[in-house]
């Protein structure tokens, strides 16, 4: 009975051991069950939430980024609107003219605005400008009331460029002032909807630049619309590295996106710019199975799942920082060549005037403002592929070859701008302008093409050309539109000479666009002699411009003035429908139509000149067309096939000013030119001049020997006639024989039966 009951006794705490290791090992189980179940849901949970973190993050991107380009746009505009000849024009007063060029041609061309408005201060409109030209009111009753409540808030000073210091009191409003008595610009900045689309609106006030006391009341201001298209948003996911941004009307839905909305100044909703935004889950996922490891072990899935999350989420919060700093990035950076931008270089030349300013070390901060001369031909005959790498290959040059401590950036196309600091005064415009010049002494290779391009600079400095970092940069511009007058391929200082030279310039720039599309300009025509006989067998046709209020305009200003400014291609088509015009009603007489080098490069040149055979129904045989040995001389292959397609078609070539380049010989042999004009310089003193008969009897043998006519021009005295006639050439025009006439003189004197030199001198 004993020893039964001791053996039981043991039995019982047996299965009271077995059962509490059972309840222990069930216990266990079931809080690693819960504690697994719980870090499974709290993972989830918090990739949830690294999920919002994101997409409120891109979101709060997406809004600094329309908010930057707001400020940007309007950054833009005060460049163009803070000037005194900008506020004595249209800052009260109304010279459209002078706005059609200066602000609706110039923000289009630098900024491509897509509608551009010049308001009152109460919002009526006065001008209104789409793609840089005049344009009806269409587009802006629909902002009308955008642009009245934008006005009466800048009316309170609520936005103003700079840190007002005081306020002047004008005649109708308190205008703010900085501290050195200078007026700020108010500006506002607000989405809208324009025409069914988004769009910023920007607003900027038009205010003197050094003449502050002209600013007595309100001024006129400048509205800026650029509507959020494709290119826009594209512009906007390279920048934040956002995918496939697009705007809809309503709320979108596609998963796996995110989205913004857009509201109006009033808070009405516009709409919805929406992209693609990968899931931090998927990302964090393959996390998630390395925590069922906590049912084999406890204590490492614990420390294991801990450690994965604090990893993920320093990952998260880095990638977080590092898309941000790419946003800042771009945003003051080209996209093509790293260098940085227009925005990002005024900001920093601001800086450093202030910090020169502040430390009154005597630095001078000196700008230079350089291009690439005739880029556009180079895009035009290799294509723009080949353009841009250039533009690469010059901003890598420079980065290597400029002193380190040089502020470099690209501004626009092949316009770039170094800031540098010089002690040295008396060399300050040389020691920049020689360091850029330097840059292209050596050709660029690209792909496979060797490019031997120059570039021509303008340099300004301060505090002696401004102390602001507009004033400096448009003085240095206008240094720069100086070199290129003087030839290219050379760098200028600026002085204060240039700005009226300038505005005198561009002042007869406009006469000219406003006379040519008004057919001001008329044609007169040269008579060419047969040297035999002395008869009239063609004429040279001249374009001459005689303006009501300057007189008669030399050819050789205007022509150069519509080279320079893009306005030959339109100068050259009047000049071949104006002459066609008149030839069609005669004939048995050649006439010769002079070609310049932007003409012939120009894209459709042929297209355009079989468009205007077939109007006016020329016989090709009856014109010549005369191109210089300056044509040829840059893109002599493109130059050489148009040429070809212009003989093709029934034209004849002559080469002018023959004997005035350096390699007249290797064109003669590589075209085969029907007339050689001898240039005047050989003739005008050939009576007492040996070498120059020499010269033409050699112009005229080689002429005869390849085929071709020679033609002697500027002759203007009987013993030029003759010295000339006994030289060989066949053809020769001059004041002796007839000065050019209007087109009514020469049809009168074709009337006459075959007129002769002798004729005429016998009259």
């Amino acid at each position: 009975m004993g020893k039964f009951s001791a053996f039981f006794q043991r039995l019982i705490r047996a299965g009271k051991t077995e059962v509490g290791i059972g309840i222990v090992i069930a216990t266990t189980a079931v809080a690693l069950l819960a504690l697994t179940l719980a870090l499974i849901l709290g993972f989830n949970r918090w990739v949830s939430n690294s999920d919002q973190m994101d997409q409120a993050a891109e979101r709060q991107l997406a809004a600094n980024y329309l908010d930057r380009s707001g400020n940007t746009l309007s950054a833009q505009q005060k460049t163009q609107l803070t000037w005194d000849d900008g506020f004595k024009a249209v800052g009260y007063a109304r010279d459209f003219k002078w706005a059609d060029t200066y602000l609706g041609d110039f923000l289009w061309t630098n900024f491509h605005t897509d509608r551009l408005f010049l308001v009152t201060p109460k919002g009526g409109l006065l001008r209104s400008w789409n793609a840089g030209q005049p344009a009806d009111s269409a587009g802006f009753e629909s902002i009308a009331g955008d642009v009245a409540s934008g006005l009466q808030k800048m009316a309170g000073n609520g936005s103003v460029y700079g840190q007002p210091a005081r306020f002047r009191q004008l005649a109708d409003t308190s205008w703010p002032l900085d501290a050195k008595g200078r007026p700020l610009t108010r500006w506002s900045y607000s989405l809208i909807d324009y025409q069914g689309q988004p769009a910023l609106l920007t607003m900027a006030s038009i205010v003197p630049d050094t003449n502050y006391d002209l600013l007595t009341r309100t001024p006129n201001h400048i509205v800026a619309v650029r509507k959020l298209d494709r290119e826009f948003l594209r512009t906007m996911g390279e920048a934040l590295l956002l995918k496939d941004v697009a705007f809809s009307v309503t709320t979108p839905t596609s998963p796996g996106g995110n989205a913004l909305q857009l509201n109006d100044a009033h808070g009405k909703q516009l709409g919805w710019l929406s992209w693609k935004s990968p899931p931090a889950s998927a990302i964090l996922t393959d996390k998630v199975r390395p925590l069922f490891m906590v049912y084999l072990a406890f204590l490492l899935a614990v420390i294991g799942g801990g450690w994965a999350i604090v990893a993920d989420l320093l990952r998260t919060m880095k990638r977080l920082t590092r898309s941000e700093r790419q946003a800042q990035h771009s945003a003051m950076h080209d996209a093509m060549t790293g260098l940085p931008n227009r925005p990002c270089f005024l900001t920093q030349l601001q800086r450093a005037l202030e910090d020169a300013e502040r430390s009154q070390s005597g630095l001078l901060i000196a700008v230079a403002y350089f291009d690439l001369d005739n880029f556009k031909t180079i895009n035009d005959t290799l294509g723009h592929h080949i353009g841009d790498e250039l533009v690469c290959e010059v901003a890598r040059r420079a980065r290597a070859e400029l002193p380190k401590n040089d502020f470099i950036a690209r501004i626009g196309g092949d316009e770039f701008v170094i800031t540098r600091c010089i002690q040295d005064v008396d060399n300050i415009d040389s020691l920049i302008g020689e360091d850029v010049l330097h840059l292209f002494t050596r050709p660029f290779e690209i792909g496979g093409h060797v490019i031997d391009v120059s570039a021509s600079c303008g340099v300004s400095w301060a505090p002696d050309h401004g102390t602001d970092a507009g004033d400096l940069l448009r003085s240095a511009d206008v240094a720069l539109y100086r070199a290129k007058q003087r030839g290219r391929a050379r760098w200028r200082a600026f002085t204060p000479d240039m700005l009226s030279q300038l505005h005198a310039r561009r002042e007869l720039e406009i006469d000219l666009r406003v006379a040519l599309a008004e057919d001001r300009l008329q044609m007169v025509y040269q008579p060419l002699v047969e040297a035999a006989k002395g008869t009239i067998v063609g004429f040279e046709a001249l374009v001459r411009w005689n303006d009501p209020a300057r007189g008669n305009v030399s050819p050789d200003v205007f022509v150069q003035i519509a080279e320079q400014s893009g306005l030959m291609t339109i100068l050259g088509d009047c000049v071949l429908r104006w002459t066609f015009a008149d030839i069609a009603q005669w004939h048995g007489k050649f006439f010769s139509i002079n070609l310049s080098p932007v003409q012939i490069m120009a894209r459709g040149f042929i297209e355009n000149l079989q468009a205007q055979v077939e109007h006016y129904g020329v016989d090709p045989s009856q014109v010549i067309f005369e191109v210089t040995e300056g044509v040829l001389m840059e893109r002599s292959n493109h130059v050489l096939a148009v040429l070809r397609e212009i003989k093709a078609m029934g034209f004849r070539i002559a080469l002018d000013d023959f004997g005035t380049g350096f390699s007249s010989l290797s064109y003669l042999r590589s075209f085969p030119f029907d007339y050689i004009k001898v240039d005047k310089s050989f003739v005008q003193n050939i009576e007492n001049d040996v070498d120059a008969l020499a010269i033409l009897r050699a112009i005229v043998s080689l002429g005869l020997s390849l085929n071709m006519k020679v033609v002697a021009e500027g002759v203007e005295t009987m013993l030029q006639r003759q010295l000339v006639q006994a030289a060989g050439c066949q053809l020769m025009q001059g004041h002796l024989f007839w000065q050019a006439m209007a087109s009514d003189q020469v049809s009168e004197l074709l009337g006459d039966d075959q007129p002769s030199v002798e004729l005429r001198q016998a009259g």
